[in-house]
C-alpha cells in the first residue's frame, strides 16, 4: 500500500478538510482529492462522503483511520529509536530485574547513570527469575539482575554480590533490642517468609525447621518489601535481603543480624550476542560501583572478571 496515499488520507482526517490537508502537505487540493480517490480504489473502501463541498469520514473511513494511527505510532517509535541510536550508538537500554533489586539497588544506579549519560533512555522491567533468564536468552533485554543463577541457553552470567539475610522485626517487639538472633529466638513467633518459588526458601526451611517444628508460616510472599510492610503492621517477623535493610529502611521495622547465615546472592545475566549494547557494560560497572560505595557494609561485592 502506498504510504504517501495513506498519509494524505490521515492528514485529511486530522486537518478536517482536503484544503487544510493540502496546505499542510504543501500541495494542491486537487492532488489531495486524487490521492484519496486512489486510496479508495486500492482498498475497496468508501472513506469519505461528499456533502455540500465538504468531506465527512464514513464509518469504514474512521475504522481505517484508527488502524492507520496505530501504524503511524509504530513509525514514530522507529523514528525515536533511530534518534537514540544516532545519539548513543545503541538506542534504549533494556533492564530486567527481580523486585528486591528493582526497589533498592537499581533506583540509585539508574539515577547516577542518567546523570552521567543524560541522553540515555532506560527501560526497567521488574520480572521473575524465570522471565529474566528467558528474556536474556532471547536478547529481549540487554542486562538482567537476578538472585538465582539461571540454567538457560545463550546467556552470560556474572556473580555480582553475596550477603547474609537479616531478620525484620516490629520496632516495638522484644527481639528488636537484640544485637543478633538465632533460630531459637524464633520459637513461638509468627513467621512471614518467602513463597516456595523464592531461591532462599530452601535455606529457610532447613534452618528454621528446628525452631518452627511443623508449624505452618503465618504468611508467605515472594517480595521482601512486602514482608517488611507486614512486619511493620505487627503481623510477625521475617528474613529479608540485606539490601532492603540498607536502602531506606521502612518505618516501624528494625533489622537484626541472623545466625546461621541465610545467603542472598546477586547475578548479572546478559545475552550472549555479537552486537552487545555498549551501554550495558557501563550500567553493570556502575551497579558494582554503587554496591561497593553504598552497600558494602551488608554485602560482599564480587569483582568483575577481567
Amino acid at each position: 500500500m502506498n504510504l504517501r496515499l495513506v498519509d494524505t488520507f490521515r492528514q485529511v482526517i486530522l486537518r478536517g478538510s482536503m484544503t487544510a490537508a493540502a496546505a499542510h502537505l504543501h500541495t494542491s487540493q486537487p492532488s489531495v482529492s486524487r490521492a484519496v480517490a486512489d486510496l479508495e480504489r486500492s482498498t475497496g473502501l468508501t472513506l469519505f462522503r461528499r456533502h455540500a463541498g465538504r468531506v465527512v469520514p464514513t464509518e469504514a473511513g474512521m475504522a481505517f483511520f484508527r488502524e492507520v494511527e496505530r501504524s503511524f505510532r509504530g513509525l514514530d517509535s522507529l523514528a525515536q529509536s533511530a534518534r537514540e541510536i544516532r545519539l548513543l550508538g545503541s538506542g534504549r537500554l533494556r533492564v530486567a530485574c527481580i523486585p528486591a533489586l528493582a526497589t533498592t539497588l537499581l533506583p540509585i544506579v539508574i539515577a547516577e547513570f542518567c546523570r552521567r549519560w543524560p541522553e540515555a533512555a532506560v527501560s526497567l522491567e521488574m520480572r521473575s527469575e524465570s522471565t529474566i533468564a528467558r528474556w536474556a536468552s532471547a536478547a529481549y533485554c540487554d542486562v538482567g539482575f537476578a538472585s538465582l543463577r539461571p540454567d538457560a541457553f545463550g546467556v552470560r552470567i556474572e556473580d555480582l554480590y553475596r550477603g547474609a539475610g537479616v531478620c525484620a522485626v516490629p520496632q516495638a517487639h522484644k527481639l528488636a533490642r537484640r544485637r543478633a538472633m538465632t533460630t531459637a529466638d524464633l520459637a513461638g513467633e509468627q513467621l512471614i517468609i518467602p513463597s516456595s518459588a523464592d531461591v532462599t526458601r530452601i535455606q529457610l526451611d532447613a534452618i528454621l525447621h528446628a525452631a518452627t517444628s511443623t508449624r505452618v508460616p503465618r504468611i508467605e510472599t515472594p517480595y521482601g518489601m512486602t514482608i517488611c510492610g507486614l512486619v511493620a503492621e505487627g503481623l510477625g517477623v521475617g528474613i529479608v535481603n540485606p539490601l532492603i535493610a540498607a536502602y531506606r529502611p521502612p518505618a516501624g521495622v528494625r533489622f537484626v543480624p541472623f545466625e546461621p547465615a541465610i545467603v542472598y546472592r546477586g547475578y548479572v545475566v546478559r545475552p550472549e550476542v555479537a552486537d552487545e549494547n555498549p551501554l550495558a557494560d557501563r550500567f553493570v560497572a556502575l551497579a558494582r560501583q554503587v554496591l561497593a560505595e553504598r552497600f558494602d557494609h551488608v554485602v560482599d561485592v564480587v569483582p568483575a572478571r577481567a
